[in-house]
């Protein structure tokens, strides 16, 4: 289990705030970061064509619940549909354990793990992947803001200035 996210709004200089005591450079370096990832002008994300209606709904869901973060991006559309394929074929796997059980009997009359299990549990991974990858959730986005606040280089910035 990963370090608990801390809240820029609990980082206090000299203060305990998730753990340890904040210095000021570290609390204005964080807070710095965080002012990276305002948008100036809100971008409309237009759904992949490829996407079905279980994906869209899920893709018009996940957008509006990151909304305020501002972390999603026109680049991102293509692996922000992926995430919600993967969510979507989950949903539908365990949709179909839930008709068919867990478990089925082979040609060979064992009984084995239902072939949607695996497949429930190999979108789960992809999703849980792209998750992490498109700052869906906390661990990710406070990571990301975290490299900013200390100073790493991305060493491909200058490719697309």
């Amino acid at each position: 289990m990963g370090n608990p996210v801390v809240n820029f709004n609990h980082m206090r200089i000299g203060k305990k705030g998730g753990g340890k005591n904040w210095t000021k450079q570290e609390v204005e370096s964080r807070a710095e970061a965080a002012k990276k990832f305002e948008r100036k002008k809100r971008l409309k994300l237009k759904i992949p064509d490829w996407l079905d209606d279980s994906a869209r709904k899920i893709w018009r869901k996940t957008v509006k619940d990151m909304e305020e973060f501002g972390v999603l991006d026109k680049v991102d559309e293509d692996v922000l549909g992926i995430y919600c394929d993967a969510v979507s074929k989950v949903q539908e796997a365990n949709r179909l354990i839930d008709e068919h059980g867990y478990t089925e009997i082979n040609r060979s009359g064992v009984k084995v793990p239902n072939a949607y299990v695996q497949m429930s549990q190999r979108y789960a991974g992809i999703a849980l992947s792209y998750s992490n990858k498109l700052g869906l959730n906390a661990e990710s986005r406070a990571r990301l803001a975290k490299r900013q606040a200390d100073g790493e280089v991305d060493e491909n910035e200058d490719l697309f200035n």
